[in-house]
């Protein structure tokens, strides 16, 4: 990812509607699927990838969390938020075999440069048996604009294809499922404009601040989203999200 990304990142990835809602999806899950039913017991997540550790703070209500990153950069800002990354790969994070509870990659796995079949590998290596996997990931091809060459993205996933990757790294899978689906066709919109009007000689991201007003109807709008997510699958979004459980003993 460009090291401006990362700036740019840190300064909105605690209120910005996109991350917010993000947040909110994966939540919504973690709590209809019991991941975290018992009580007491201190799970040890890592947060692999984790840009400027922004998504810390929300994993820290659920276990002790390890963020790795390998971006000199990235684990400049997470310092800047009293946050220590480790220094390692989506690929070779450096964790001991069977160490955590849950490994996370929240856009991680699409960017240039990654080897998304060894990552999951990797997963599977510092994960215990019947260890939980989180992804969440950029979704369709044919939403590929500015936005993903300027933080490097390597493709946008098929759901089905990458789930098929998550079983074959040796995972079972429990939920998966497209995101921003309500707001799909204002997306579809938004990348035809960039790519072919406004800004098709330009790389920049999306990852700026919203209009007020529109950052609390996207907010409202993927709440209801997540609410439905316990009951249903959606068919189609400009992003998705996998939860799986490596093979083996349950935890």
């Amino acid at each position: 990812m460009e090291e401006y990304e990362y700036g740019a990142m840190y300064r909105v990835e605690a209120t910005h509607w996109w991350f917010v809602s993000r947040r909110k999806f994966v939540s919504v899950l973690f709590r209809s699927m019991g991941l975290f039913g018992k009580s007491g017991k201190k799970y040890r997540i890592a947060d692999i990838g984790a840009g400027t550790g922004g998504m810390i703070p929300f994993l820290s209500q659920y276990g002790a969390v390890t963020g790795v990153e390998p971006n000199r950069k990235g684990r400049s800002f997470a310092k800047k938020r009293g946050i220590r990354l480790v220094n390692g790969s989506a690929e070779k994070t450096g964790l001991p075999k069977n160490s955590m509870d849950m490994a996370c990659f929240f856009d991680v796995l699409y960017h240039e440069g990654l080897d998304d079949g060894r990552a999951l590998r990797e997963a599977s290596r510092i994960l215990k048996p019947g260890g939980i996997l989180v992804i969440t990931d950029c979704a369709l091809p044919y939403l590929s604009g500015p936005h993903d060459r300027a933080v490097q993205g390597r493709e946008r996933y098929i759901l089905s294809a990458l789930s098929g990757k998550v079983q074959r790294a040796g995972f079972i899978p429990l939920k998966k499922t497209y995101t921003f689906f309500f707001l799909f066709p204002l997306v579809c919109i938004k990348r035809l404009v960039d790519r072919y009007i406004i800004l098709s000689s330009l790389m920049h991201s999306d990852v700026r601040p919203a209009p007020w007003v529109f950052q609390v109807l996207c907010v409202a709008v993927n709440s209801v989203e997540a609410m439905l997510l316990p009951f249903m699958s959606y068919p189609w979004g400009s992003s998705l999200i996998i939860i799986a459980r490596k093979k083996g003993a349950a935890r």
